[in-house]
């Protein structure tokens, strides 16, 4: 996120940085083929923590040699005291984990993915995060069909079908493809992708990854209300009311379906388990934290000492429980404060086609928290996004003062967005939508 370039920086020429959005949906799709491969490949041998290493770490080598800024840059004293706390105490947890070589090797893995996210944002801009978003949700919706097809096994939830990852898991990854899919303008791509996640995220059975893509589709499609116009409001009333006539004509089957799907009366995942049993861990993981309050039981260790189930499956319990309340509220400090940077950017009319996505993922993965194991994470392209959306750069002061005036008028302005194509895409672009002072 590139708020002004000097004339040290000169020497990035646009050409040079229309490569790192390509290189972003790259680094961010190859993190999940990764995965995939490195589990179907090695899961008995080191070869799965060596394709992850590699598929993770290899934007440090396009920093170094490219024309980009290798030295993150720009942030706030905030977020950079914030970052170095959450360090420091995962450190320290490290020294009181009862596993503390798995604790020291995520913390080392955790600290070098925020770097590069760091890097990243150091160099991005809005219509470059426009572009690598793109190239996430077109290859990875490749990539995710041709999986679901391959794993799909009649009468089992999809993503556990070949044992290779689990169905939570891959809803989580497929809930970030379905959101950055708002990131493509055109419709005709757009949508198939969106259909096409949602019957994925359906057919995993994940409730809370598909909370969290509603939830994150939701907060998008809000973002944009000032920029849709006319046209773009009487659509979306549109589209509302034949949802809510169908939902009301088809109402029997809405609520079967809806009752299946969330499993309300099952016996292992509905209410009656008090959420399969989550209500439970969620207590021993408070208590946890109740016993270890400061330095925490080690980073990624708490499913070492919990007892009572595999994981918290819960992000917030589980952080706290991992490094303490100092970490934590460090963790959350710089969350919510980059969101609120990120909400921010999203103000100033250019940007908004791609902040909002950000947004959306970030409070989808908010929501996700909730119930899945992890909030700082960096072993999938969803937690990595959430990365990416919260660690922002600080405004300067030209962009504070054009955000606060288009926050103060937005309500008697309005701006449609006009849909691009491919040409539009390989054309220039005006410069100062790259950053460039002319």
């Amino acid at each position: 996120m590139i708020p002004m370039i000097d004339h040290d920086d000169e020497s990035m020429t646009v050409e040079d940085r229309t490569w790192i959005g390509l290189v972003l949906g790259l680094w961010l799709t190859g993190v999940f083929a990764g995965s995939l491969f490195g589990r179907m490949e090695g899961r008995k041998s080191h070869l799965y923590e060596i394709i992850m290493l590699g598929s993770l770490l290899w934007p440090v080598g396009y920093f170094l040699l490219s024309r980009c800024r290798f030295i993150p840059a720009g942030f706030s004293p905030g977020t950079i005291a914030g970052l170095a706390v959450f360090g420091i105490f995962c450190g320290f947890s490290a020294l009181v984990s009862r596993a503390p070589l798995e604790s020291t090797q995520y913390t080392a893995l955790t600290i070098l993915a925020i770097l590069i996210a760091l890097q990243f944002n150091t160099n991005l801009d809005a219509v470059q995060y426009e572009r690598g978003m793109k190239v996430y949700a077109v290859l990875m919706a490749v990539l995710v069909s041709g999986f679901a097809l391959y794993d799909y096994v009649p009468g089992r939830r999809l993503g556990g079908g070949k044992e290779i990852l689990n169905p939570a898991s891959f809803a989580l990854v497929t809930m970030s493809v379905f959101i950055t899919a708002m990131a493509v303008r055109r419709a005709l791509i757009r949508i198939p992708i969106l259909i096409t996640m949602g019957i994925v995220i359906y057919l995993t059975g994940a409730r809370a990854s598909a909370l969290a893509a509603m939830f994150g589709l939701a907060i998008t499609l809000f973002l944009r209300r000032r920029s849709a116009g006319t046209s773009g409001y009487l659509l979306l009333v549109g589209c509302f009311v034949i949802g809510v006539t169908l939902a009301a004509w088809y109402s029997e089957a809405v609520m079967r379906g809806a009752t299946d799907f969330f499993a309300v009366q099952d016996r292992h995942r509905g209410l009656d388990s008090g959420g399969s049993g989550r209500l439970e861990t969620w207590k021993a993981t408070w208590n946890l934290f109740l016993a270890h309050p400061i330095f925490g039981v080690g980073f990624r260790a708490h499913e070492v000492v919990l007892k009572v189930a595999s994981s918290a499956h819960n992000g917030y319990l589980a952080l706290l429980a991992e490094i303490g309340v100092i970490g934590f509220g460090a963790v959350l400090f710089v969350a919510l404060s980059g969101l609120w940077r990120t909400w921010r950017r999203n103000q100033d009319p250019s940007h908004t086609f791609s902040y909002s996505v950000l947004i959306g993922l970030a409070c989808g993965y908010f929501v996700l928290a909730i119930f899945e194991r992890y909030f700082i994470n960096a072993g999938n392209p969803t937690s990595l996004l959430f990365l990416l959306g919260i660690l922002v750069p600080s405004l300067s002061h030209d962009e504070s003062e054009i955000a606060g005036h288009t926050y103060a008028s937005h309500e008697s302005e309005t701006e449609e967005f006009i849909g691009d194509s491919v040409d539009d895409d390989l054309r220039e672009v005006r410069p100062e939508m790259w950053g460039v002072r002319s």
